[in-house]
């Protein structure tokens, strides 16, 4: 995994989402949309993308990159989301990787324990 920086627009700390410790967690506030990004620090090839979900998961939700954090392209999408563990196979390359929540699965906000964007440098 390659993450220089995250940036949370969140309630709890972005970074937890990548720091490899199951016990951390980024959470964001109860509200739609939501979402996380990732910078990758420079241009990757994505192959996968893990997400490990608390309790409080997306029922819909897209991943999403991009060359400059402002312009985005969807590689994945579902309105099914059921929480656990997804593991997604995807393809594009970017600087940015986005997770952005569009529709809660609970009352509660978008919390994710683990977040780990695969590919090649």
């Amino acid at each position: 995994m390659f993450v220089s920086s995250v940036e949370p627009d969140s309630s709890h700390v972005g970074a937890n989402a990548v720091d490899g410790n199951n016990q951390t967690r980024w959470g964001s506030v109860h509200a739609d949309p939501q979402w996380i990004t990732v910078d990758l620090g420079e241009t990757r090839t994505i192959d996968r993308v893990r997400l490990s979900w608390e309790a409080a998961f997306a029922r819909a939700y897209k991943v999403q990159i991009s060359p400059d954090n402002a312009t985005w392209s969807t590689i994945y999408s579902t309105e099914t989301g059921d929480g656990g563990v997804d593991e997604l196979l995807v393809a594009g390359s970017g600087r940015y990787v986005r997770v952005e929540g569009t529709q809660r699965g609970t009352q509660w906000g978008y919390s994710l324990w683990d977040l780990q964007i695969l590919g090649e440098g």
